[in-house]
């Protein structure tokens, strides 16, 4: 049984390696008599074993699900292709049902949430975030809503239009089309007339589909969204965009993700990699402050606390968010302690 007047309980999975493990071996280090921390699984949550607290009020700190998602979601039997919109009503109610099962359980106390349960799962909404962000003078990059295979071709061919086709309920770089003239590739798989989704995290390699046709047709009926593909800066030959890691509002923390120049994404899962933070000195200080800036603007326009948003540079010096994540990779302790900060950052706002 936990005592004091605040308590904080660290919710995640063992097999989240990368941010809830990461978090939960500095918390054993942590000492501190400012608030109480305790974990447990969701596993432990299933079997009605979460942990007593005395405490009156209850700050919950939510990981990613991954047993959950690999179980219920992404498992080997799902239906259609990776991130179509049945991912995101199974997500979406599994944190509903977490939230009751929360609710009823500290029932007594005044309960907190670092990304509430009914907000965190808007981000795997690509259209809607979007959305959201540019209703609150954010640059995102712009949609398109055609199906028709026809509107493509001219916007690449004619009008000569760089595009993204995205899987609209995805994450990690999974799913994702890039097209221009001349140039088309995806990290899906097209077999048969089926398109086909890796069953992995990692390596979905991008291969060349210039001018199928076949394919074009097949991913503009599944739950995509279509965008144009930022023409980003350079630094020192590198495509990158940046990763903030922001929490309640402030930025605890940015680095850049680089690839070779012509990758097409920079996603860390698949192939990209944490760049020099001198790369950082090398962009002008108003651009830097800009990204800062909307970075902190978004977690506040998504409603969410803490997050994970990407933010790219265009060759004209235009910031842009293109993604948020509401359960980001930590990175390596040896070169930034998130833990570390987030915890400041909790008990201060808890004192």
């Amino acid at each position: 049984m936990i005592d004091g007047d605040i308590s904080v309980l660290v919710l995640g999975d063992e097999s989240d390696w990368d941010s809830y493990q990461k978090f939960c071996r500095h918390l054993q280090k942590h000492r501190s008599g400012k608030l109480n921390w305790v974990t447990a699984t969701y596993g432990l949550l299933e079997k009605n074993r979460l942990p007593l607290v005395k405490s009156s009020t209850l700050i919950i700190y939510l990981f990613f699900p991954f047993a959950y998602w690999d179980k219920h979601i992404e498992n080997e039997g799902y239906n259609g292709i990776y991130g179509n919109v049945e991912f995101y009503d199974k997500f979406r109610a599994f944190w509903s049902d977490i939230h009751r099962t929360l609710e009823k359980v500290y029932q007594d106390k005044k309960i907190q949430f670092i990304n509430h349960p009914l907000k965190v799962a808007i981000d795997r909404d690509k259209e809607v975030t979007k959305t959201i962000l540019s209703e609150n003078g954010i640059n995102v990059p712009m949609s398109y809503y055609t199906r028709e295979y026809s509107d493509i071709l001219k916007l690449i061919n004619q009008e000569s239009k760089k595009l993204f086709l995205k899987v609209r309920y995805g994450s990690m770089g999974k799913g994702i089309t890039y097209m221009e003239k001349g140039n088309w590739k995806t990290n899906f798989r097209f077999e048969d007339g089926r398109i086909i989704s890796p069953r992995s995290d990692y390596g979905w390699t991008f291969i060349d589909i210039t001018d199928n046709m076949e394919f074009l047709k097949e991913i503009l009926t599944k739950d995509i969204v279509i965008e144009d593909a930022i023409d980003p800066y350079t630094l020192d030959g590198f495509i990158f965009d940046l990763r903030f890691h922001v929490l309640y509002d402030r930025m605890l923390y940015v680095y850049p993700r680089v690839n070779e120049k012509d990758a097409v994404i920079t996603n860390i899962s698949q192939g990209g990699r944490e760049g020099s933070s001198i790369l950082l000195k090398k962009l002008p200080k108003h651009i830097i402050d800009r990204a800062v800036r909307d970075a902190v603007k978004t977690i506040k326009a998504v409603g969410v606390d803490f997050a994970g948003v990407d933010v790219m540079i265009s060759k004209d010096l235009k910031v842009y968010v293109v993604e948020l994540n509401a359960f980001p990779g930590f990175p390596k302790v040896g070169r930034f302690n998130l833990s570390k900060r987030i915890i400041q950052q909790v008990e201060k706002v808890g004192e």
